[in-house]
């Protein structure tokens, strides 16, 4: 994917319209790996929540070390929808390793009202 799609699919993203939403996360949601680095780039650099845990929610769809990695470390997010998006995406994920984490999260956070 080139940079120009890559933006026109975060611009659709970025909607407040749920179907352009869905759309760009819909046309993203089988390539993630594809633009994984960027997808992580953009994400630690956001600053708004919901776009946050947009980009929590996409990341998620990969099992890709750097994928479980960035999802971990959202675990710890001030933001409940990118706490709650990153939690999911472990317990979810096909890899055992972000399962685990996802288990031991749930230990020791049991007053998050998301599990």
């Amino acid at each position: 994917m080139n940079q120009a799609e890559f933006n026109e699919i975060i611009a659709l993203l970025r909607s407040d319209d749920p179907m352009t939403y869905e759309e760009g996360f819909h046309s993203l949601k089988g390539r993630v790996d594809e633009a994984l680095n960027k997808l992580i780039e953009l994400e630690q650099m956001e600053t708004d929540e919901k776009m946050r845990s947009r980009l929590v929610e996409l990341i998620g769809e990969s099992t890709e070390p750097s994928a479980i990695e960035l999802l971990k470390s959202e675990l710890d997010s001030p933001y409940y929808e990118v706490r709650m998006w990153a939690y999911s995406a472990l317990c979810y994920s096909d890899s055992e390793e972000a399962k685990k984490l996802a288990q031991h999260y749930k230990v020791e956070n049991p007053d998050e009202d998301f599990l």
